[in-house]
């Protein structure tokens, strides 16, 4: 999300915000992030426009909801209009109107596929010579790859100082500095329960201070928004993933349900996870989807779309194997991120870096799910790297992601 000191903000009250879409979109839904969303409602019209000066409504008076600083998403009749003007006709308590980020989403007419825009990555100013501990502060996570640890037999764990100077065929330095991350389809799994090799950073917030154990409510993880207080101190409440990437290589060969696809990040509980964040490319399509998973605590899986097709049921991954026309393609540098504020995890992609346009945005309400998390005895810990979900095909085949930048905090 924007920082909130960019924010648009008029002190004057009814305030218009208009957004130039740059040429006629098909508009379906417009994403609104109020400054102190979850302090202050703000009452509102949305409007639209093909010229930016005759402008029609996009249904009625609205109002934000009050609860949360993140996208508020507000579904409009499907309208062709190349300008939507929001404007803020009250706000609680008679505070200025102002908005940190908005988004519109819909699609271009005729539903052009969406040309994929090259990104300078010498931008983020990394060293292809080093380590990847070297370009980047990873004194806040541990390694898990393929390789087998001989004491037990399963991946290889690399953490603290070792991890400056580490690589090997699984975790090394791109020709542009980048951070690459490569799991093949063999190889040593982190647990006896799990099915799927992995390449990965897990988040310990510990930083190196071995009195700190790894699991369990304490400094080294921290605790969902809308946890009860437990009563010791943690790693923190809530939290930010962001990772800035691209997607090099997707597995070609497995079954239908499994290829292609794999997991790019996550926040993972004491057994459970949260959430868990897909691409997915089908070998015959040129770009992939995005979606997420949340798990209910001693529960189901059930699916949100970001980025591609709609899921017609969300108790199942999407295998709808039509190329995305708004996805994203091999070597195209995206962001994501995923936020925890309260009873919400959502998650926002962007093309290009973190600064870039929003193509993608959904969220999980936990208290709506009725997802069980919110107890004493639950920790957390975000991941990311690549998590390879197709154990079917060739021992040899792979995923990749390289990575340009990776930022996580906490309140």
């Amino acid at each position: 999300m924007t920082a909130p000191e960019s924010r648009w903000m008029s002190a004057n009250v009814p305030a218009s915000l208009t957004l130039d879409l740059g040429a006629r979109y098909l508009v379906k839904d417009i994403g609104i992030a109020w400054y102190l969303g979850d302090e202050r409602v703000v009452t509102f019209q949305i409007e639209g426009s093909d010229n930016g000066s005759s402008f029609f409504p996009l249904g009625g008076v609205r109002q934000s909801v009050g609860d949360t600083r993140s996208f508020e998403r507000n579904p409009v009749p499907p309208t062709g209009a190349r300008y939507i003007r929001i404007t803020g006709t009250g706000a609680s308590e008679g505070q200025a109107i102002a908005i940190v980020e908005a988004a519109v989403f819909g699609c271009r007419a005729g539903a052009q596929a969406v040309s994929t825009v090259p990104y300078d990555t010498a931008a983020f100013g990394l060293d292809p010579t080093v380590a990847p501990g070297r370009n980047f502060d990873l004194q806040s996570w541990a390694l898990d790859t393929p390789e087998v640890d001989p004491a037990d037999g399963f991946s290889r764990r690399i953490i603290g100082d070792e991890l400056n100077d580490f690589s090997d065929q699984y975790f090394f330095t791109a020709p542009d500095g980048g951070m690459v991350f490569r799991t093949t389809i063999a190889g040593a799994k982190s647990s006896a329960n799990t099915s799927f090799t992995r390449t990965e950073l897990r988040e310990m917030l510990r930083r190196g201070d071995t009195s700190i154990r790894t699991q369990g409510v304490n400094e080294n993880n921290w605790i969902l928004g809308y946890q009860p207080d437990p009563g010791v101190p943690t790693g923190g409440r809530g939290g930010t993933l962001k990772g800035t990437l691209a997607v090099n290589q997707t597995t070609t060969t497995g079954s239908q349900s499994q290829v292609g696809r794999f997991v790019i990040g996550q926040i993972h509980a004491s057994s459970d996870e949260p959430i868990r964040l897909y691409y997915r490319k089908f070998p015959q399509n040129a770009r992939g989807m995005i979606y997420f998973a949340h798990e209910i605590r001693d529960g189901s899986d059930i699916f949100f779309s970001v980025v591609g097709p709609q899921l017609a049921n969300r108790k199942t991954h999407p295998q709808i194997d039509v190329d995305p026309y708004n996805g994203i393609a091999l070597d195209e540098v995206f962001s994501y991120e995923i936020t925890n504020s309260g009873s919400r995890i959502d998650v926002i992609i962007r093309r290009g870096d973190q600064n870039g346009p929003i193509i993608g945005h959904n969220y999980v309400d936990m208290a709506v799910e009725n997802s069980g998390y919110d107890r004493i005895d639950e920790w957390n810990y975000f991941k990311a790297g690549v998590y390879t979900q197709n154990n079917s095909g060739m021992p040899t085949d792979f995923d990749q992601v390289t990575f340009y930048s990776l930022f996580n905090s906490h309140d």
